[in-house]
């Protein structure tokens, strides 16, 4: 159960990590498209801004199917030990604390986090995409 736990947090944390590099990486090749005026010179650096986008995409909806299959895994277990009286049924305290979050917060517990991670990877792409099309008028 610990182990697929950790599992779970080495996944989340792993995405935050990636995202952070994307994000610093494409900034500094944008400040270098930028300086040169969007030079012909800079498309295939614009090109690589949507593919870092689309790499971090797949990468970031990857750590989440990990994620989840660890976190599976751990629910899982929690049953077993739960049936075999290991663990306590906390499952009607869970469920009351869980419909009171559902009430106070209507629309946002419905979004799942993992579509705002990759949504602004592929965020990312559509910006790389942005300074091609820019990069192909401007030279």
């Amino acid at each position: 159960w610990n182990e697929n736990r950790a599992q779970f947090r080495q996944s989340e944390s792993q995405r935050a990590v990636l995202t952070n590099f994307v994000l610093v990486i494409v900034a500094a090749i944008s400040g270098l498209v930028v300086q040169q005026h969007f030079r012909l010179l800079t498309l295939p650096l614009s090109i690589l801004v949507v593919l870092i986008g689309l790499y971090g995409a797949l990468a970031a909806a990857k750590y989440h199917e990990r994620a989840n299959y660890h976190l599976s895994q751990a629910r899982a277990l929690t049953k077993v030990l739960v049936k075999s009286g290991d663990l306590p049924d906390n499952n009607p305290v869970l469920s009351q604390a869980r419909a009171k979050h559902y009430q106070e917060y209507p629309r946002l517990y419905r979004l799942r986090l993992h579509w705002l991670w990759t949504g602004l990877h592929l965020g990312v792409a559509a910006y790389g995409l942005v300074l091609v099309i820019i990069t192909c008028v401007v030279s």
